[in-house]
């Protein structure tokens, strides 16, 4: 039986790379074969580059829904997912996908590949490593640990969205991307409560991209070398509000976590230095 899937991306202002990592994509798509049907979905958040009329010309299949500009990542992802739940197709999965993966062609056979040694009641996330080879995205475990691919399917705990297989029946149980993370931490929180319904994720055995780290954004918020209005700008920005991780502390780790995550967030912005020591 054909299978159908959705794959569900947002883009901003990043023409040439929503362009590549479309080409992998497709690619990855040829090399999985007969079995399945894709159709994309892809929400340009009120590009300037000229990225939908971009993608429009190469890919005029594609489904291309426009935001505003203030979708971000949570928030265009959720409007992506919804126009595909509305299409009238059911979908039997759907594929959250990230514009900054370079994929391996193989990477979508990986992916569902796992369906057959894990079953249908889970999430799949994908492991991708950075160009030095080493684990940059795909998932963490309990401590916070970045796992690498073991060639084994590791359960995890924290599932990062750059390549993540949602089947219909955990969609069914857990909705969409939660509306209180409009960019960051949406993954999260969404692998989280599916644990919490006894749904597991699981890390894919090898590889199925490249795709590098930019943890460099939250530490510059937290340097000495900007001044304090910068900081607190950033600190306070859709992307690094400190109310956001609040709501993210306490529903998954408690009150006591939550409050102290808050207030040591603000420390470390109005006064780097001690973010700068704890470092030391």
């Amino acid at each position: 039986m054909v299978k159908n899937v959705a794959v569900i991306l947002t883009v901003f202002n990043r023409k040439e790379i929503t362009l590549s990592s479309l080409n992998g994509l497709y690619k990855a798509i040829a090399e999985l074969g007969v079995g399945y049907v894709f159709d994309i979905y892809m929400t340009d958040d009120g590009s300037s580059d000229g990225t939908r009329e971009l993608v429009f010309s190469r890919f005029p299949n594609i489904n291309i829904i426009r935001g505003n500009g203030q979708l971000y990542w949570g928030g265009g992802m959720r409007a992506a997912w919804m126009e595909a739940v509305n299409s009238g197709i059911i979908y039997d999965y759907f594929l959250w996908f990230n514009d900054d993966a370079e994929l391996y062609n193989d990477a979508l056979v990986t992916l569902l590949g796992g369906i057959k040694d894990v079953g249908e009641h889970c999430l799949i996330s994908g492991a991708f490593c950075g160009r030095d080879g080493k684990a940059s995205y795909g998932g963490r475990d309990q401590n916070n640990i970045i796992l690498a691919a073991d060639g084994s399917y590791q359960e995890i705990t924290l599932m990062n969205g750059n390549l993540v297989l949602v089947p219909k029946c955990v969609y069914e149980e857990l909705g969409f991307i939660d509306m209180c993370f409009p960019h960051g931490l949406g993954d999260w929180d969404y692998g989280l409560r599916a644990i919490k319904k006894r749904i597991k994720i699981y890390l894919t055995p090898k590889n199925v991209g490249v795709t590098e780290r930019h943890d460099i954004d939250y530490s510059l918020m937290w340097s000495c070398q900007i001044s304090l209005f910068s900081r607190l700008k950033r600190l306070y920005s859709v992307k690094f509000s400190p109310n956001i991780f609040f709501v993210f502390n306490r529903r998954h780790y408690g009150l006591f976590i939550a409050l102290k995550e808050y207030v040591k967030t603000i420390l470390f912005a109005i006064f780097p230095f001690i973010f700068e020591l704890k470092k030391k």
